[in-house]
């Protein structure tokens, strides 16, 4: 409760101090009382960044991360925290973009596949991906996603042999508009820890339980919803151990 009081006090110290917010009387003021608030504005504005650090959270994050993820050796962590849809970032200051790559040979050294051009790093369903916020802070954001059962697609689509389901399919929910236009389902889902034969071979899988196709494309006819679909498999990218595939049905014509 005190940082926060902390916090609100320093914000109403600025507007109370910074010229202009006051009363009428002080549009007449001389240079030197103009002056005199102008400074107390600043020593508002150092209250207010002593107030803030308050709600920091410096140090590595252990026990928030997976352990797997070494600590940066460089710089000090001067804040921590959850940056939303499943991430957590870690901001780093000073450091740079030597100390970065040092960091990343760390990570490479410990069975991480360097991602991004340089810019991330995998192990298993762990990620992090990095940027500066300015030339000497760093910001690592990080993410398990980890995985999930096989599901159930449509068309009896069957498991690979090679590589892990990371995280959750994606499915769409279509509309009643989509499926007047013919289009009745539509899902995506990436693969880690495979190599780009094993995502062909994921396909010609397909193929070899009754799909028609082969090499990055199989299809087959489904039911859905009592309406006549073809259902296309393909496997779309792939990089750095990383493979992306998609699921989508038409009404046949």
């Amino acid at each position: 409760m005190k940082k926060y009081f902390i916090v609100i006090l320093a914000i109403f110290l600025i507007f109370a101090l910074i010229p202009g917010c006051g009363d009428n009387s002080e549009k007449n003021q001389g240079p030197s009382e103009a002056l005199n608030e102008l400074e107390e504005a600043g020593e508002a504005l150092e209250d207010l960044e002593e107030a803030m650090s308050f709600l920091a959270n410096p140090g590595w994050p252990t026990g928030k991360i997976s352990d797997k993820i070494p600590e940066y050796p460089y710089g000090e962590v001067t804040n921590s925290g959850d940056f939303g849809d499943g991430e957590y970032a870690i901001t780093i200051s000073p450091t740079n973009k030597e100390e970065l790559e040092e960091y990343f040979n760390l990570l490479e050294s410990q069975g991480f596949t360097i991602t991004d051009a340089g810019r991330g790093a995998r192990l298993g369903t762990v990620a992090i991906r990095t940027q500066f916020k300015s030339s000497d802070t760093l910001q690592l954001i990080v993410s398990d996603l980890g995985t999930s059962e096989w599901p159930a697609f449509p068309g009896e689509l069957l498991p690979p042999d090679k590589g892990i389901l990371y995280g959750e399919p994606y499915i769409v929910e279509l509309s009643d508009s989509d499926k007047a236009s013919g289009h009745y389902y539509s899902a995506s889902f990436t693969l880690i820890d495979l190599t780009e034969e094993d995502g062909y071979a994921f396909v010609d899988k397909q193929v070899d339980n009754g799909w028609s196709g082969g090499y990055d494309m199989a299809s087959k006819e489904v039911q859905i919803d009592g309406v006549t679909c073809e259902l296309m498999f393909q496997f779309v990218q792939y990089d750095d151990e990383q493979a992306d595939f998609i699921l989508e049905a038409w009404a046949k014509q």
